[in-house]
């Protein structure tokens, strides 16, 4: 079985090849074959200028990229150390990516910046719903319309894909990382999703961060099966110690087409 984890961060130490090879040890110890080591693109100064609105919702989201801003890199600063990583030998097969925070308002400037071919994945992700970050505390969505809140996040996810930007939706259920649910059924958002990944030929991702049996809960996995979508799996890790959990759980159940 080829195991591919696809979604490792690496944003917790230096740019160095010592540290770089924290992952791939770990990744060697649990057979993973193929990594990719990425960055969130607030963690490059060359994105910052996509999170402007984000920044300026609220005090807490404003702090929040303040932190972030400090230990921000350039892009070209990880570029280099991919291409040292990359001069190198390693049993298992290295690819550097980016999981990019989607803002609609932006698109033209994502495209821009990962417009040179550089990255062997480029992954999407919705963190925000229209400039607010829904995942990040709970107590955010007090007051709030949750059915709204699906409705869009889903029709976010749905311009994602249909930009042409990415190959992969990560995380592509994260809406429901506060067990709050909205009080209608789902069955139709989740095959019209699965038909917009199709048709635009990203992989959904099935993310084994926090324990998740599949990636995606049982319902949206049976659609996307059903609808013969492309799978691509990542851990979400970002320790060197979590590469690959749940990579070999997660392949077993899949029995479907693979990145």
């Amino acid at each position: 079985m080829y195991l591919q984890d696809l979604h490792i961060h690496i944003e917790r130490g230096p740019y160095t090849v010592e540290w770089i090879e924290q992952f791939v040890n770990t990744a060697v110890r649990r057979n993973i074959n193929e990594i990719t080591l990425l960055e969130h693109s607030v963690r490059f100064k060359d994105f910052h200028c996509t999170f402007k609105e984000a920044r300026e919702y609220n005090l807490y989201q404003k702090k929040w990229f303040e932190e972030k801003r400090k230990t921000a890199h350039t892009l070209d600063e990880f570029k280099a150390l991919a291409y040292e990583i990359k001069s190198r030998d390693y049993p298992v097969k290295i690819n550097f990516g980016i999981e990019v925070c989607w803002f609609e308002q932006h698109r033209e400037k994502i495209a821009e910046l990962v417009s040179d071919g550089f990255f062997d994945y480029v992954l999407g992700s919705v963190h925000w719903i229209d400039n607010w970050t829904f995942n990040q505390r709970k107590y955010q969505w007090l007051g709030r319309d949750v059915n709204k809140i699906y409705a869009r996040y889903f029709e976010m996810e749905n311009t994602l894909m249909e930009s042409g930007i990415f190959d992969i939706i990560a995380h592509p259920d994260l809406v429901r990382c506060h067990s709050i649910y909205p009080d209608y059924d789902l069955t139709d958002t989740y095959r019209e999703f699965c038909k917009i990944a199709k048709e635009n030929g990203v992989a959904v991702e099935m993310n084994t961060a926090r324990g998740q049996k599949n990636g995606i809960n049982e319902d949206f996995f049976k659609i996307a099966k059903e609808e013969g979508v492309t799978f691509s799996t990542g851990s979400d890790a970002h320790s060197p110690q979590d590469v690959g959990k749940g990579i070999r759980e997660v392949m077993l159940k899949l029995g479907a087409k693979q990145i």
